[in-house]
């Protein structure tokens, strides 16, 4: 069953994070510069959603990948900067959806985000 990428959850996902990423103390940024770094956002992450549907797996882990970047990762003050965005997606989409086989070694920290894995899903049980 192939799922397709619901863009416009995907559009919601990116206007959080740009709202995130922008706050400079500033009470309210233009809706034009929100509007434009959420599109810029959404034009990233909708390049990787074939390869995920061509792996067998739901292209809207992408959009949870963005709520992920926002609750770990954003910061605000990060401005319009997509290289941090663009780097912390490739890693992201490559621990949820592999595309390579990795070395015993390189493997071996798949273990460590295992672990991690499981105390962050504890807490949100708890």
């Amino acid at each position: 069953m192939s799922q397709s990428l619901d863009e416009q959850q995907l559009q919601e996902a990116c206007l959080d994070l740009a709202r995130v990423v922008l706050a400079a103390g500033q009470p309210q940024v233009s809706n034009d510069i929100l509007e434009t770094l959420a599109d810029r956002f959404q034009r990233e992450v909708v390049d990787f959603a074939p390869g995920i549907a061509r792996a067998g797996r739901d292209p809207n882990l992408l959009t949870r990948a963005v709520y992920y970047l926002i609750d770990a990762h954003a910061l605000p003050l990060m401005g319009t900067d997509m290289e941090w965005f663009r780097q912390t997606l490739v890693c992201l989409v490559e621990l949820a959806a592999p595309s390579i086989a990795l070395s015993d070694k390189g493997g071996a920290f798949l273990r460590d985000v295992q672990l991690g894995v499981e105390q962050s899903l504890g807490d949100l049980a708890g």
